[in-house]
């Protein structure tokens, strides 16, 4: 009779150890994040990404799990974009002008020469009319949770060195395929070919391209001194860069758990940027030891007067309320 006891005990003593396994098991949530970039210590996406997954983890004891999915495993940021839309695609770390060619108001951050420094685009991103605009991201079935910051996006080229505006005539630059790279290129005379991220390379070594715009971080990085002769610090676009997840996946999270992603992000960001301030000088130093030669007398005034009447043109497409509020805020 005590064996048939302790046999019962030990049965149902089992079965509770399995049932809360089962649902220690359950309470863990594994998502995924994608990028296409490289994920290596000195990408800008990868920093986001990572420090992203780090935070949340960390905050939630564990609870939360996102993978970290670089160098486009995810797919595109077309597909990724489109994957989140449909709840296929967990998350993502997107490049703000490839957004705004789904999200109008987005490109008000795509604007060329808009903005002074690092800082005030911070300041700008982080305060009220930033968060309007990631709230317009919720309109098309995604939720934006912070920018980070991929940095000001300077002009690679292979031969042809850029100080003023006329030195962009008739040259065929890489762009994203957002209406207001396009436009902003077709205003200061040069060839915009839009090409997609994993083209790029190949399209600038076998000369389908003269040169491309990206960050300092994403140019050293993915190797572009070995590549390319020139890099003009033009500064010509700002690249803002935004966690974005699936508003299905997010909506699956409770109030506490969606706080959490958003102050996650929102840190991650701040550890992106702090990362350029901090490293973009020493990048180039070491672009320019290995045979780069670094452009940094452009003309910026030049530009700024050629450009002026792009903002009032570009309004009409990014939302007039939107564009004189930013004019407001950067004086």
């Amino acid at each position: 009779m005590k064996l048939m006891k302790l046999l019962f005990l030990l049965f149902f003593s089992m079965i509770f150890l399995i049932a809360c396994k089962e649902n220690k098991e359950e309470e863990i949530k594994k998502i995924q994040i994608g990028f296409t970039t490289a994920a290596i210590d000195s990408d800008p996406y990868y920093i986001f990404a990572k420090n992203f997954s780090e935070i949340v983890d960390k905050k939630t004891n564990g609870r939360i799990k996102i993978e970290v999915k670089g160098g486009g495993q995810l797919g595109q940021e077309g597909e990724m974009f489109t994957g989140m839309q449909i709840g296929t695609t967990d998350m993502a770390v997107m490049t703000n002008a490839y957004v705004s060619g789904y999200i109008p108001a987005a490109g008000l951050f795509d604007l060329p020469f808009i903005f002074k420094n690092n800082e005030e685009a911070a300041r700008i991103l982080n305060g009220q009319l930033g968060t309007e605009v990631l709230n317009e991201y919720e309109k098309f079935g995604i939720k934006a949770l912070a920018y980070g910051e991929g940095g000001f996006r300077h002009l690679v080229t292979l031969k042809n060195q850029v100080r003023k505006p006329e030195d962009f005539k008739g040259l065929k630059i890489r762009c994203m395929e957002t209406e207001s790279y396009i436009a902003t290129y077709a205003a200061l005379g040069t060839n915009a070919v839009p090409m997609a991220w994993s083209e790029t390379i190949t399209g600038l070594q076998q000369g389908t391209i003269d040169g491309l715009d990206i960050p300092i971080s994403v140019i050293y990085a993915n190797g572009f001194s070995d590549i390319a002769k020139d890099l003009n610090l033009t500064g010509h676009f700002y690249s803002p860069l935004i966690i974005c997840m699936s508003k299905k996946v997010f909506d699956s999270f409770d109030e506490n758990d969606k706080k959490i992603l958003i102050e996650s992000a929102k840190e991650a960001g701040q550890i992106c940027r702090d990362f350029n301030k901090n490293s973009e000088s020493k990048m180039l130093e070491e672009m320019k030891a290995q045979g780069m030669e670094i452009i940094d007398d452009v003309d910026i005034q030049a530009f700024q007067n050629i450009l002026k009447d792009f903002y009032s043109k570009r309004a009409e497409n990014i939302g007039k309320d939107y564009v004189e509020k930013l004019m407001k805020e950067i004086k």
